[in-house]
């Protein structure tokens, strides 16, 4: 079902094409403004998941550490390392797409590319703290939802069993929030149609040029986070040789290219993980928290994403706009769903969080599918690694029993 999806969607960017360079010849603005529609209530679908996505992953994220009081060092070695390396992998995708430019001169738009609002730092500030949250959440303040998420997600892990209901609250939202996505991903081809039909209508085929370059900076970003980056950390810090640690994980390593899913990868990582002489207590902590909150590649992929299509539209964003990109890029991958396709929801998060248009997702929308092969190989590595460097700051003997 999820390969069929994908096919799907890719068949439908291909007919838009068509359709679309079909209407330019033919001049059928009408049929041009009528699947354009499509696309745009497609976009707006996907902006209305994020808030109740974000929160609810968010704030379990963190409650769900409940055993942090039985495995505080554990469930503190776990979280730093996530925290660091998906802060490594955005820092290197913000810094190879200011580098490459693949969005420059991308024709995205003929009209005056839209003015952003200067940031300041007094405004940054207290943009976090909203006085009234409801207000910020119907307005889509980003830095006032990741507050509010954190700060739910931190009182829900003190407060014991009177937090459980809130815990199931947020529980039954997070799934009913999944149960939309996967209907949404279902009519993705016609969203996908209409957004390739307005495209290349107004641009013709000149419009998808960019997209090579776009992927050749995704895919060199996670090459040097996933073979460069995590191998040292494994040198450094576990004490171990990459090749022979990573070479127990292969099999999970193909599924995870496969099936573009680390959740559904979930499993046979942590067979692997057993086998590689990770303890059961490790494994069986670090592996599934991975597959919830740890998306290196996710994380990179979306501040990528987010400052090519600034660079598309001619909008300069300053260095504090990219701190901007950085912090969300990192919360919004933790707030990615393990399945195929999952970043593409918690994208709008990081574009509104700099005022970029959400439409600019368009041109990126027909090679997400490819890209997330390798973005997933790449989530699931960075939780592999984490096993061993977690395995050995607890100072365990891999060979002594659990």
């Amino acid at each position: 079902m999820k390969h069929d999806t994908a096919k799907r969607i890719f068949i439908g960017f291909l007919l838009g094409v068509i359709a679309g360079l079909t209407f330019r010849v033919l001049n059928w603005q009408s049929a041009v403004e009528v699947s354009g529609l499509v696309g745009d209530l497609f976009l707006r679908a996907l902006r209305m998941l994020v808030i109740p996505l974000i929160f609810s992953s968010l704030a379990l994220g963190i409650a769900q550490l409940g055993n942090i009081t039985r495995l505080s060092r554990l469930g503190g070695l776990t979280v730093a390392y996530y925290l660091f390396t998906n802060a490594a992998a955005v820092t290197i995708g913000i810094l190879l797409v200011n580098l490459i430019q693949p969005g420059v001169g991308t024709p995205l738009v003929e009209e005056k590319p839209p003015e952003l609002p200067p940031l300041q730092l007094k405004t940054l500030l207290l943009n976090i703290i909203p006085a009234n949250p409801i207000e910020a959440l119907a307005k889509g303040e980003m830095l006032a939802l990741i507050f509010l998420s954190l700060l739910t997600g931190a009182a829900l892990l003190t407060s014991q069993d009177i937090g459980e209901p809130v815990k199931q609250l947020l529980n039954s939202l997070l799934h009913l929030t999944m149960i939309v996505i996967n209907w949404l991903l279902l009519v993705a081809p016609l969203g996908v149609f209409g957004l390739a039909v307005r495209l290349a209508a107004e641009f013709g085929l000149s419009v998808f040029l960019p997209l090579a370059k776009y992927a050749f900076t995704v895919i060199l970003g996670l090459a040097i986070h996933g073979l460069i980056v995590l191998p040292v950390l494994v040198l450094l810090f576990a004490r171990l040789s990459p090749v022979a640690y990573l070479r127990n994980f292969v099999t999970a390593l193909l599924t995870a290219f496969s099936t573009s899913s680390s959740s559904a990868t979930l499993p046979v990582t942590i067979e692997c993980a057993g086998k590689a002489g990770i303890r059961d207590e490790v494994r069986r902590f670090v592996l599934p928290l991975g597959a919830t909150v740890n998306m290196d590649g996710t994380a990179l992929y979306e501040a990528v994403a987010a400052c090519f299509v600034a660079q598309a539209y001619g909008i300069h964003l300053l260095p504090s706009e990219q701190i901007l990109v950085f912090i969300t890029a990192n919360l919004a991958a933790i707030g990615a769903a393990g399945i195929p396709a999952g970043g593409l929801v918690t994208m709008p998060f990081v574009f509104q969080s700099v005022g970029l248009p959400v439409k600019g997702m368009a041109l990126i929308l027909p090679i997400d599918r490819f890209l997330d092969m390798f973005r997933t190989t790449v989530n699931v590595l960075g939780d592999i690694v984490g096993c061993a460097i977690v395995q050995k700051a607890m100072k365990f003997d891999k060979n002594q029993p659990s």
